[in-house]
């Protein structure tokens, strides 16, 4: 989902206000990128919306409406393109004309003077323009085009959101060990969310998560806009056995009063007294009426407008009272009855709109905006604000618009504490021998924090296969990084490797807290090995510059003890305080020269594990079983991919190992 902003300044504009004395001038809103919902009851779900201003019937042509697709981005130039409107008062089963001819804008003409404003419906594969009345009175515009408009919705800021982990991010002047670049196989997890089934109990998704009327099951066969397509360039062909069929379903109806759709009438049933509520907000909102309940009882449910019309006029005393808007809706039922029954309906408004509406609670907006947020969980507040102010044209508060967002976050990825209770029923056990036959016996460890209200930390440990990717292993979630989790973590990790306490593997780690210590319990004849980046990184407290880091990075990928013991001793030319400070660090746990070689790799950066966290940054915001739901799905797409990438393989060798071979081939030609 992308937001945008319209060119120039969108003003709303009132029928009877800033058009007064202009019977011509009219606004559209159109609503585009979106689909039709299968006939009848057709709907238009997914879309957005634009508003343009300040149009005049007198001089509106086909052409107008190809500049406005144009300044919104989309491609008109070689692809079929078509238009349509909604009649006022109609609906999308039988309400739609086509908009292909000066004669079609003539009849659109024929609706100016009363209703103004215009609405646009879309997606992906059709562009569609819907036009309908501020009052609830529809004329609709629709193009289907086969574009979709790409935006940048950069500009717009945040509010409320969670701050990124940017300690893993910031790589720009970070060590690159050019022998042992990592090539890792690209993982793509944006449609993460789109792969959760909602109802299993634990994802806390489909039991909790509120519906859109115009999203339901139903609304997910997609019909063919093809029948609805009226071509502006020709009516020849099948364009113009389209343009017939739709000009014959405009005749057979043009005059049919049941086209006429009131939100409420008498005799109307609801099958219980919550939906009938729900339903009344819902018109309260959409015509910015501020309705409340006068009488809510078991029996009867009864409906009134607060607005209130001041008398003006110069005649006008200041103690008159004011006049109480007429309209009231009042629906009852007999003790035997199921359904509800609407016995009172005076529709008649005379108070004035207004943009604060209560019944427009953040509850309500998150059930507007579940889809949207699914689809994009990181789209800014001040976006999804703009986008509901402009769709209900209401006043939205930010604090209103995040709490909305943090509701549907809630109904789409489950509450974070309803999932930690349920988290011992969740159980996941993988068997993997892949590691095993690498015949690689080296693994780095990292932890990652959690992101969200309850902190933890995220522990893991990566290996690498034959072609120098990552080969994750083994996570967990754990309350810190200290001695105890860590050697839980890797006591687990040893009873599924088969590992003792005489096992030779070689671990490579950032010295985190209390992981150094629970290495040396487990497994004390294990090779230990620290990243040089993280070296650097304490350097730098005391002794920041070029010359120190290269004398560092010499000193760490010499593959001799002479070239190491010289750039020790330039570095202590430069600096003795540094060469002593660096001195205390054992060699054989940081540089090339003093490893023993049986691991196979002379990796001297914890890269792979900073890897794989990184891949992990978009699912450590989610609650917990969310969280280890995007960890679970990202193992097995990887696993998956790189079984791809093997089997485009040729010759006995991996890419990376064949590519290593050409190197050094070329360096001994060079030497030769």
């Amino acid at each position: 989902m992308v937001s945008w902003r319209i060119r120039g300044e969108m003003a709303e504009i009132d029928v009877d206000q800033s058009y007064a004395g202009h019977p011509t001038m009219f606004s559209i809103r159109m609503h585009h990128g979106g689909e039709f919902t299968s006939f009848p009851g057709r709907k238009y779900i997914r879309g957005k919306q634009t508003f343009v201003d300040l149009l005049d019937i007198d001089t509106f042509s086909v052409h107008d409406i190809d500049e406005i697709m144009e300044d919104l981005g989309y491609a008109l130039i070689g692809k079929p393109h078509y238009y349509h409107f909604q009649r006022p008062l109609g609906d999308l089963d039988f309400g739609l004309f086509a908009l292909a001819s000066d004669e079609d804008v003539r009849y659109l003409g024929s609706f100016v003077a009363k209703h103004k404003l215009t609405e646009d419906l879309g997606n992906d594969a059709t562009l569609t323009d819907h036009m309908e009345n501020d009052l609830g009175n529809d004329a609709t515009l629709t193009d289907h085009m086969e574009n979709d408009l790409v935006n940048d919705a950069n500009d717009f800021g945040k509010f409320g959101e969670l701050e990124s982990d940017n300690d893993e991010s910031d790589d720009s002047d970070f060590f690159v060990d050019i022998e042992n670049i990592l090539d890792d196989i690209n993982v793509d997890m944006q449609d993460f969310e789109m792969n959760i089934d909602k109802d299993v109990e634990w994802v806390g998704g489909s039991s909790n998560t509120v519906v859109d009327e115009g999203t339901q099951d139903e609304a997910l066969e997609v019909i063919n806009t093809d029948f609805l397509a009226s071509d502006s360039s020709s009516d020849e062909g099948i364009n113009g056995q389209r343009k017939k069929s739709i000009r014959a379903i405009q005749r057979a109806h043009e005059n049919d009063e049941a086209l006429v759709s009131e939100p409420f009438y008498i005799f109307q049933k609801f099958g219980s007294a919550k939906e009938f509520k729900d339903k009344v907000k819902l018109h309260a909102i959409e015509t910015r009426r501020e309705l409340a309940l006068e009488k809510n009882d078991k029996n009867r449910v009864r409906w009134v407008c607060k607005g209130t019309i001041p008398k003006l006029g110069p005649n006008v005393e200041v103690n008159d009272e004011e006049e109480i808007c007429p309209w009231v809706l009042l629906a009852s039922k007999w003790k035997k009855d199921v359904n509800w029954t609407v016995k009172t309906y005076n529709k008649v408004h005379k108070c004035l709109q207004t943009r604060t509406v209560k019944a427009c609670t953040y509850k309500f907006l998150s059930s507007k905006i579940v889809e949207q947020v699914e689809s994009n969980p990181t789209i800014p507040i001040r976006a999804l604000q703009e986008q509901l102010q402009r769709r209900f044209k209401v006043d939205l508060s930010r604090m209103k618009t995040f709490r909305a967002k943090s509701e549907a976050l809630n109904l789409v990825q489950g509450d974070f504490v309803t999932q930690y209770s349920l988290l011992r029923d969740y159980i996941v056990e993988f068997k993997l021998k892949g590691f095993a036959a690498g015949k690689r016996d080296f693994l780095g460890f990292d932890g990652a924090f959690m992101k969200g209200p309850f902190p933890g930390q995220i522990l893991s440990a990566v290996g690498l296969d034959g072609n120098n990717g990552t080969y994750p292993l083994a996570y967990a979630v754990v309350e810190t990084e200290n001695i105890s989790s860590w050697t839980w973590f890797l006591s687990c990790l040893g009873e599924d490797l088969g590992l003792n306490t005489n096992s030779n593997f070689t671990f490579i780690t950032d010295r985190q807290k209390g992981i150094l210590n629970a290495i040396a319990t487990l497994f004390p004849c294990a090779e230990n090995r620290y990243c040089v980046r993280h070296i650097r990184d304490n350097m730098r407290k005391q002794w920041r510059g070029k010359p120190f880091e290269d004398l560092l990075w010499t000193c760490a990928t010499a593959t001799h003890v002479q070239q190491f013991n010289k750039g020790m001793e330039e570095l202590k030319k430069l600096n003795k305080d540094c060469y002593e400070w660096l001195k205390k660090i054992p060699p054989q746990h940081w540089s090339r020269s003093h490893f023993t070689g049986r691991a196979h790799s002379d990796v001297i950066l914890n890269n792979l594990c900073e890897t794989f966290n990184g891949k992990l940054n978009e699912g450590r915001d989610k609650p917990i079983i969310t969280c280890l739901e995007f960890i679970r799905e990202y193992l097995m797409k990887k696993i998956v991919n790189v079984e791809k990438a093997i089997g485009k393989c040729t010759g006995p060798l991996t890419p990376t190992a064949m590519q290593t071979l050409e190197n050094i081939k070329k360096k001994k030609g060079r030497r030769l």
